[in-house]
């Protein structure tokens, strides 16, 4: 897993430019989205805005006011969208990053243009894959609820515990490569988990300490990322403030390139331990008689 990760690092410095540009781009397009619909949401909802307004302050008589009622739907209804179409972006974010990582990888010329391009074609068989494993894991969730909440004895809840976490955990390494499995060889959401569980077998365990390696090293920026606009906003509040804001859209895109280039780089290392990937590619760049 530590090859992986030296991989992953010499990919990212290789390709450093293309790949932030590629998790700024989709970034900005789901923050223009969710400040569209709020637009929206605040202009179609405007008449119950004033109503509250001249209902004063009062947290009773607003909490039973009407006109609060009436944005409750409108407002689920904008959430429901936004939720989903900051799901397609992310499915065309990853699609485009593992492209990207993947030609990097290989040793392939790809632009960003590309790129996008293959990421919005695979993003409805990402954003299924997705969508297949959250409910596998919710399901798994609901079971094991269903099967405490009658228990008492604290040393068997601790134990039905500790089966939960290491059935979530098999779950997620078995189907973590999935996504890169979709975008790389197209397959479709029910092919690409069972295609990822394979490639799985007998490393589950590595993959899931690779994860958390990954984990460690999101906090350890975050850290840093709060520290310094810590110190910034002790010196200045107006400098903390644009400094956050520069870190908010400096950070996701950095760290999201990483995150899926390691789910690139493990695909093929994979592929390589258990299908000899990297005979087949050598035996395709031999010149032909």
């Amino acid at each position: 897993m530590g090859d992986v990760i030296d991989r992953v690092f010499a990919l990212y410095r290789a390709r450093a430019l293309g790949l932030f540009v590629l998790g700024e781009v989709l970034f900005i397009g789901v923050v223009v989205a969710w400040i569209i619909l709020g637009v929206v949401f605040a202009v179609t909802m405007r008449d119950a805005f004033v109503r509250i307004g001249r209902e004063g302050a009062n947290p009773a008589a607003l909490a039973t006011s009407p006109a609060l009622l009436d944005l409750f739907g409108p407002f689920l209804l904008i959430g429901i969208i936004g939720w989903l179409v900051t799901l397609l972006v992310g499915a065309v974010l990853t699609g485009a990053v593992v492209d990207a990582a993947s030609a990097a990888h290989l040793g392939k010329e790809r632009s960003i243009a590309s790129s996008l391009v293959v990421g919005f074609h695979a993003s409805l068989r990402i954003f299924f894959t997705g969508l297949l494993a959250t409910i596998a894991v919710t399901l798994v969730g609901v079971v094991f609820q269903l099967i405490s909440t009658p228990i008492e004895n604290a040393l068997l809840l601790f134990l039905i515990t500790l089966v939960y976490f290491f059935a979530i955990f098999f779950i997620q390494a078995s189907w973590f490569v999935s996504p890169v499995v979709a975008t790389v060889e197209g397959h479709g959401p029910i092919s690409s988990l069972r295609r990822s569980w394979q490639l799985a077998g007998g490393f589950r365990w590595r993959i899931v300490g690779l994860f958390l390696l990954l984990v460690v090293i999101f906090l350890v920026l975050l850290f840093l990322v709060l520290f310094v606009i810590g110190i910034v906003a002790a010196t200045n509040q107006s400098a903390g403030v644009i400094a956050a804001f520069i870190a908010l859209f400096a950070a996701i895109p950095l760290w999201m390139p990483l995150f899926f280039g390691t789910m690139t780089v493990l695909y093929y290392d994979l592929r390589v331990r258990k299908e000899g990937l990297d005979l087949q590619l050598a035996a395709e760049a031999m010149p032909r008689a």
